[in-house]
């Protein structure tokens, strides 16, 4: 094995070490936003801790035993079930560490009553008991809670992850339907806090435990479009300079970047120069700029938003069964034809 082969060994290594880290980091955050804010509130806001909180309504409010950590884990296994399933190994292996390490941490937060150790005894009694100071626990609870676990998603995404749950079957009908995972994971948060009003019809505190989750599902959904859609989102930017060789080499060593560079002519003065190509992340767009400007203040600079960059380094093609049918078929009757 060569020296480069090495090298590039070590970078994937470091990389995938990394992603793992971000997911698990993820689903700590996430467990700690559900445990600590959201289920002791009984916030039905989407996911499957609102699967246990539902549960938990009934065989608590018959037998006394609190089961919300018991029936999320059996549902984050039962949809990695699913996943390895109809989707395969490749998707289960990267969801195995959520399907492990997030129930697991709800559990300990749960079962060890980690609220109480952190003196969040008065907001959970004063939500429970409902009236105006328990509408403002509530709310206390479903913003940091909310925010808490659409971190945790955001995290879990950039770490090329995902926290499980709910999100595995946004993934399978995204993969063998036109559905967008955003538009199946509204339907289905927005069924949850459907089923749980229902549930709770007779509860003084249901019209207000309803909208409460409501506002949780818009915090998380907002965490993870500044975290993880806004920062993930992609740009085109094309560098007309003189000192172009120096700007190239800054965004292969220095941004980890790949470049392309163009021969153009000016239409105005006929000269021949050099335009480079690179695509970054939107986030990277300043420190970009900032070098540029440092380089070549009178460079010609243009940055256009692309709504999604694919292939080598960036997000992977994705082919849908239905479209891989077709194109079989049209392959046999072209041989047909022939």
């Amino acid at each position: 094995m060569s020296n480069q082969e090495i090298v590039v060994d070590k970078k994937i290594i470091r990389k995938e070490v990394f992603d793992v880290l971000l997911v698990v980091l993820g689903c700590i955050v996430m467990a700690f936003g559900d445990a600590l804010f959201i289920a002791p509130c009984g916030i039905i806001s989407g996911g499957v801790s609102s699967i246990g909180i539902i549960v938990n309504y009934w065989v608590e409010g018959l037998t006394g035993f609190k089961c919300t950590d018991i029936v999320v884990a059996i549902s984050q296994v039962s949809l990695w079930l699913v996943g390895l399933i109809v989707v395969g190994k490749k998707f289960s292996l990267h969801t195995l560490v959520a399907m492990i390490v997030y129930p697991l941490v709800f559990a300990l937060i749960y079962r060890f009553d980690l609220g109480s150790l952190v003196g969040l005894d008065d907001i959970y009694e004063s939500a429970i008991a409902g009236g105006p100071q328990g509408v403002g626990s509530l709310l206390l609870c479903s913003v940091v809670g909310g925010i808490l676990c659409g971190a945790g998603v955001a995290l879990a995404y950039r770490g090329n992850g995902s926290t499980g749950g709910f999100n595995i079957v946004s993934f399978i009908i995204a993969r063998y339907s036109e559905i967008k995972e955003g538009t199946s994971s509204l339907v289905i948060d927005s069924s949850l806090i459907i089923l749980g009003a229902f549930v709770r019809l007779g509860d003084k505190n249901n019209f207000v435990l309803t909208v409460i989750g409501i506002l949780c599902a818009v915090c998380c959904a907002i965490a993870i479009q500044i975290m993880y859609v806004n920062a993930s989102a992609f740009v085109i930017c094309d560098i007309i300079s003189e000192k172009h060789e120096e700007i190239k080499d800054y965004v292969i060593n220095r941004m980890e970047h790949s470049a392309t560079e163009f021969d153009t002519i000016g239409a105005y003065t006929g000269e021949t120069r050099k335009l480079v190509r690179v695509v970054i992340n939107e986030v990277e767009t300043t420190e970009l700029k900032q070098f540029i400007a440092s380089v070549d203040p009178r460079a010609f600079v243009s940055f256009t938003k692309a709504k999604t960059i694919n292939g080598e380094g960036f997000e992977p093609f994705y082919i849908r069964r239905k479209k891989k049918k077709i194109r079989r078929l049209i392959d046999e009757s072209e041989k047909k034809g022939k």
